[in-house]
């Protein structure tokens, strides 16, 4: 087998490559898509995908091939179009499936099982129009999460496990996914860390299941807090040293403090972005931050509203009003107080 380092969706494989006529032919077809060329031994079976969510098989998928049914009657071409009328099919992924395209590698293939386009097959003869099962090239897939061996199953979570994946699609090629791997002569064929789920999510075949649930509780655990606290401080005086402040305080009980003023966007003490940052847009750099543990956030008066509804919970807020100018950095002018804020607070619109 002869496919590119670095390519996805099948695209530019060659399997069961018998002479060195269709290996330099591979390798054309590799190189156009990647800069590198792998070659591997080739494993007759059936193409399976595991699916492992958090060292745990979630699903298992049988990926078949393009391919079209004859009927006595049809040419392959007629055929396959008849396949793309099909409501379930469309332009790569916009679809349940994607439609199958006739191209030079299905006219290599056709040409190989001793067909043409203008074939006729006979009533119920399958003709494969692609070499590799990948949806986005117009296969189809039958669940087989319940037949999985239990020995296949536990490789498969090992597996996972080794590479540190917390979502991962193993590739395993098999005659029967029921019976051991070494029983049969399968193998993992490739593991792949961005792994599509429709084909689980809207099997062709077999039972749908629901693989979004249990990625999502992995993310978000049941039970555990998804909310960071956050304080927003405005008023006309003394708001960047009150933010400040309170930014300091708060970081001798948080890990990781992020903060925004007239001069600056601030995590962990390092100046993220400079410039007058106290308006909404700044609030979302800070909050979008999956390592910031406490958001204070200045806010200039007219700007408070705005920040509101992106705020699901503001559970405090203060406003700072220090005569005589704002406080010092460096030593505390006297006459400043910091009152609670008053007629202002953060509220979540429903979507």
């Amino acid at each position: 087998m002869i496919k590119p380092l670095d390519g996805n969706h099948g695209r530019g494989i060659t399997l069961d490559i018998q002479s060195w006529q269709e290996a330099e032919a591979a390798y054309g077809r590799a190189k156009d898509v990647s800069t590198g060329v792998i070659v591997e031994h080739y494993y007759q079976g059936r193409d399976h995908r595991v699916l492992v969510v958090n060292h745990k098989v979630i699903a298992v998928a049988e990926r078949i091939p393009a391919h079209v049914i004859g009927n006595g009657q049809d040419s392959i071409e007629a055929l396959v179009e008849a396949e793309n009328r099909d409501p379930r099919r469309g332009e790569g992924h916009d679809n349940l499936l994607t439609l199958i395209a006739l191209d030079r590698a299905a006219d290599e293939l056709l040409a190989r099982q001793g067909y043409q386009r203008d074939s006729v097959l006979a009533a119920g003869e399958i003709c494969y129009l692609k070499a590799t099962a990948n949806l986005s090239t117009g296969g189809v897939a039958v669940d087989r999460t319940d037949e999985i061996h239990p020995e296949t199953l536990w490789i498969a979570e090992r597996a996972s496990r080794i590479i540190g994946l917390d979502v991962a699609g193993i590739d395993i090629v098999t005659t029967d996914i029921s019976q051991p791997l070494k029983a049969v002569n399968g193998v993992i064929v490739e593991v792949n860390a961005a792994p599509g789920l429709r084909m689980h999510v809207a099997p062709s075949q077999g039972v749908p299941r629901n693989v979004a649930a249990p990625i999502l509780d992995m993310l978000f655990p049941p039970g555990s807090p998804q909310r960071i606290p956050i304080v927003a401080i405005t008023g006309t005086n003394g708001k960047t040293t009150t933010t400040r402040l309170t930014a300091h305080i708060l970081g001798q009980t948080y890990d990781t403090v992020g903060f925004t003023t007239t001069d600056g966007i601030y995590i962990d003490g390092n100046l993220i972005e400079k410039g007058d940052t106290t308006g909404p847009q700044s609030a979302q750099v800070i909050l979008q931050d999956p390592t910031v543990d406490v958001a204070v956030l200045e806010t200039a008066r007219g700007g408070t509203a705005a920040i509101g509804p992106r705020v699901p919970a503001l559970r405090c807020g203060r406003r700072a009003e220090c005569g005589g100018g704002p406080l010092g950095l460096g030593r505390h002018r006297h006459g400043g107080t910091v009152g609670p804020a008053q007629g202002c607070r953060g509220r979540s619109d429903p979507p």
